[in-house]
């Protein structure tokens, strides 16, 4: 049952069961709204938008150490060793470790059901149980586990289902826009919106890797 005092964006955002209904209501709020400041929508790395790279994205790949095709849960994100990794969102710490293959790991639990997962870090700077705020440090870029150079895997789950983070992060997408925007203006150029040139998931696929 919603409490009362919850809002309409609040309820609808607890209720939301698949990336289109997502989609449709967070590009409906105000990117002044508070709420953005409550779930995953950013990347937890500052890369420079014009050196910003996916170096595996979403979905079925052949993976490169086992050269199988396996779905991929995340996306890896092309950073340098080292750089600092943050919490997209508020949250809590509900694990931290090693897995043979994700490497040094963190998992955060936010609201309205989201988790996010970070992977082959070099090291993390938070324990299970501790509070963090949107943007505060958690870990470092590094290669452990499987993987053949220094990279972050990033994962975002709701209700215990991933989401192809690049396609939820639409404000980084809308930063790519008005960057390519700018850049190809001198061209005469146009450049489609992210938020809808790419292609939406109509569900949640459901897997823990």
């Amino acid at each position: 049952m919603l409490r009362v005092w919850d809002s309409l964006e609040v309820s609808m955002l607890r209720a939301t069961q698949t990336y289109q209904q997502l989609d449709r209501l967070l590009t409906s709020i105000s990117t002044r709204s508070m709420y953005l400041d409550s779930v995953p929508a950013v990347l937890p790395i500052e890369v420079p938008i014009e050196q910003f790279r996916i170096s595996s994205p979403f979905g079925i790949r052949q993976h490169p150490i086992h050269k199988q095709l396996r779905f991929h849960a995340g996306v890896d994100v092309k950073a340098a060793a080292g750089m600092v990794v943050k919490a997209t969102a508020p949250g809590i710490v509900r694990q931290v470790g090693y897995d043979s293959g994700l490497g040094v790991f963190i998992r955060v639990q936010h609201a309205f059901g989201f988790e996010t997962s970070y992977g082959h870090l070099s090291g993390y700077c938070v324990l299970p149980g501790q509070i963090v705020a949107r943007s505060e440090q958690i870990g470092k870029v590094g290669r452990t586990g499987l993987a053949t150079g220094p990279h972050l895997h990033y994962v975002i789950k709701k209700n215990g289902s991933v989401i192809d983070p690049f396609q939820f992060c639409f404000l980084l997408r809308r930063r790519l826009w008005l960057y390519n925007v700018s850049k190809e203006a001198a061209s005469g150029n146009s450049v489609s919106d992210p938020g809808r040139s790419l292609s939406s998931k109509g569900s949640y696929p459901n897997s823990r890797n």
